[in-house]
């Protein structure tokens, strides 16, 4: 089977092409064409020779994904994609506008091993890590499709980002490589459930990367039943990751709570969650949620409101996000998992024309 090139760091591809005797500067020309200028088949590489193209064509795939399904919302143009990986898996992606900002919100893994509950991922397991080709593969086909140039990138997709530390980082890297995508590494945001060795990894190797923890809890009881990691990285330890993580680094965290009615929205919570990230410094994501599942509902509109007028009387720094893509259901997991019911039910899947 053929290697995905995108794979490939740039020392890596400049060590194949000297193995070809061909000039340094062979490599750059390639990096171009993958990155900046896109192309999806390696004939488009005018500038290299033919009997070069025809080797990389050999050697290399240069896309390995095709769309199994897109869908945009009429509220706010949030657009999912649903891909199918040349292993026949599938894994989900999401463009979000939000005026001059895109972020494309990408995914780690073929599903998840983590079990949280109010998320339509963990219902699938794990079935496998992407490669870091698999991981930037979303990011370029996204850059063709978007309305506007992206501006951050979040792994916030499927998958635990933490547990596949190794592809994520070189993804990141490639990502941010000036000459690759060249988009900054403080646009580059990493979400973790609360991987504590992995935390304090990110902290010692002085990744460069934004960091954002998926609280969701103000108790260890609560963190438990919504988030099973929680067993084996208890809050406790995952708040002193969290320090130490901002004094090796002196960046700040992202804390990502996100809201379910009648388990964690309550003014107490707001209250306990000021007291717990006290000295961390931190800014607080607020996120109603956005399940399927009823057991984790998002609280009505006024909740939202007093909890946010709690902790912004605190004076913290807290983001009531938006829940962009409701209407179509683009929380991680879902599109993946509508699909597969279609598939058994051996229905007709109305893919909605791509944009060009």
């Amino acid at each position: 089977m053929k290697e995905n090139i995108l794979n490939l760091d740039e020392t890596q591809l400049s060590d194949y092409l000297q193995l070809l005797d061909q000039p340094r500067y062979r490599t750059r020309q390639i990096m171009k064409g993958i990155y900046v200028k896109n192309y999806e088949e390696f004939s488009r590489f005018s500038d290299l020779p033919k009997a070069l193209r025809a080797e990389l064509d050999t050697t290399f795939l240069l896309r390995s994904f095709t769309l199994e399904d897109q869908i945009v919302s009429p509220k706010d143009d949030t657009t999912k994609f649903l891909w199918k990986l040349n292993d026949g898996m599938m894994i989900e992606s999401v463009i979000i506008y939000e005026g001059k900002r895109t972020t494309f919100c990408i995914s780690s893994q073929v599903g998840c091993a983590l079990d949280c509950k109010f998320c339509a991922t963990g219902r699938m397991g794990l079935l496998r890590n992407l490669t870091s080709g698999e991981i930037v593969e979303q990011v370029l086909l996204m850059k063709k499709l978007s309305r506007q140039p992206v501006t951050n990138i979040v792994f916030m997709g499927m998958g635990e980002p933490l547990l596949n530390y190794d592809a994520v980082i070189r993804a990141a890297d490639l990502i941010s490589d000036p000459e690759g995508l060249c988009i900054s590494r403080k646009k580059i945001t990493i979400s973790t459930s609360g991987i504590v060795k992995n935390i304090r990894r990110l902290a010692d190797e002085q990744q460069p990367y934004s960091l954002a923890i998926s609280l969701n809890a103000v108790d260890q009881t609560t963190r438990e039943r919504i988030m099973p990691i929680a067993r084996k990285y208890p809050l406790g330890e995952l708040l002193e990751a969290a320090r130490y993580y901002t004094r090796k680094t002196g960046k700040r965290i992202t804390f990502e709570y996100v809201l379910m009615d009648g388990l964690n929205s309550g003014e107490q919570d707001a209250h306990r969650l000021l007291k717990i990230t006290r000295g961390i410094p931190s800014k607080i994501n607020i996120i109603p949620c956005n399940s399927d599942d009823p057991l984790y509902a998002p609280p009505p509109d006024e909740k939202v409101l007093a909890f946010d007028q709690i902790v912004n009387g605190a004076e913290r720094t807290i983001t009531v996000r938006n829940r962009k893509g409701w209407d179509i259901q683009a929380a991680c997991g879902q599109l993946y998992a509508g699909n597969r019911r279609k598939s058994k039910q051996k229905t007709f899947i109305e893919s909605i024309p791509i944009k060009q």
